[in-house]
């Protein structure tokens, strides 16, 4: 029996940086091809304030900054790896972006200016007690800080082997909030349950988009295409030319300062 870990994996801050920075590569366009994107739904339980000013730390391609300017939020979007934020500048020119680690990010430009500040899909990668303290700086005394990620839905047996052979990761228990520093409230949380629609390229695709493949050997990495070939085409019966519903929880926590 497969037994759930009740704790976030404890990373060092160099292996952090080292894991996010395998994302800083050619496979920029591909990670934006094949990672979802958000609900309009998260930015309504988010904050029920006017739009702003939001900062997304480790921001990406821009997959939550999309869904925050469609929403009519102003966005300065972080992240460390300059060609994913290439991406996002090109799709959205109106976003300023700053290539920087959020432990070194000048938070000077919007101290205390920030109605909103999102980490999706990236909290993970950055250094607690530092990642508060600049959020700390970027808040203004109303503002609201979240935590948002997808995680594909391990609850259901056959999607749980699925991330195995992808290494993706996705198996923390998704009701568990985030590590954040005392300087914030109580995080309040949600979550939804959908599904993402994928060819069977699109899984390998997916899972070349994963840390753990970015990193590891080339025979691993067709190992692991064999692997999934495998599983999709012959233990799951698709067709090369099927479409698989990929289920999905996205959770967010949202949070203010604490005094």
């Amino acid at each position: 029996m497969h037994t759930r870990s009740t704790g976030p994996v404890t990373l060092s801050q160099d292996t952090r940086h080292r894991y996010g920075q395998a994302f800083d590569t050619d496979q920029a366009d591909l990670y934006h091809g094949v990672r979802p994107g958000y609900q309009t739904e998260i930015v309504e339980f988010l904050t029920d304030e006017a739009p702003g000013l939001a900062i997304d730390l480790g921001a990406g391609t821009g997959k939550f900054s999309a869904t925050l300017l469609a929403s009519g939020w102003d966005v300065v979007a972080v992240d460390p790896a300059a060609n994913m934020l290439a991406v996002l500048a090109d799709q959205h020119p109106e976003t300023t972006t700053i290539v920087s680690a959020v432990e070194a990010l000048d938070t000077a430009p919007w101290s205390q200016r920030a109605d909103l500040v999102v980490a999706a899909q990236a909290w993970h990668w950055i250094d607690t007690p530092q990642g508060s303290q600049k959020v700390i700086e970027l808040l203004s005394t109303t503002g609201v800080f979240c935590v948002v990620h997808h995680q594909i839905d391990t609850s259901i047996p056959w999607v749980l082997r699925l991330c195995k052979i992808m290494h993706s990761g996705d198996i923390h228990p998704i009701e568990h909030p985030p590590h954040v520093s005392s300087a914030f409230t109580r995080p309040v949380g949600q979550w939804w349950h959908w599904e993402q629609e994928l060819g069977v390229e699109q899984v390998h695709q997916l899972m070349m988009t994963r840390a753990y493949y970015l990193r590891t050997t080339e025979k691993q990495r067709q190992r692991m295409h064999d692997n999934l070939r495998w599983y999709l085409l012959e233990y799951l019966g698709y067709a090369q030319s099927s479409t698989i519903r990929i289920p999905y929880v996205t959770a967010a926590w949202r949070m203010q300062r604490a005094s």
